[in-house]
């Protein structure tokens, strides 16, 4: 979440990190410590592409609201594959491990 990655950025007594996040995150976090030196990590190139550019205009038009009238009537629902969905949750299983790992 937005909130930990400040908190690490704050918390990590390094004067140096490499910041993998979305650019809007990135500057958060460069506004809680300045006196951090924040590398944003590098980039497959920019625009809409989802290529990895820092910035997902499609994820910036979610909205709490929006997220749960989805969650609530189950409209907009989307399938995949199932082997495609086991791959995509790897990443996601080790993004709440370290998250709950500096929660310890």
């Amino acid at each position: 979440s937005t909130s930990q990655l400040i908190k690490a950025a704050q918390t990590l007594p390094n004067e140096r990190l490499i910041v993998a996040t979305d650019r809007g995150i990135f500057y958060k976090m460069q506004q809680a410590v300045p006196n951090k030196i924040l590398v944003e990590a590098p980039t497959a190139g920019e625009g809409a592409t989802c290529r990895s550019c820092a910035h997902c205009p499609w994820m910036a038009m979610n909205e709490l609201d929006g997220i749960l009238e989805v969650l609530q009537k189950g409209d907009q629902e989307i399938h995949v594959d199932p082997a495609l969905a086991e791959r995509a949750k790897m990443p996601l299983d080790r993004m709440l491990a370290f998250s709950a790992s500096l929660k310890r």
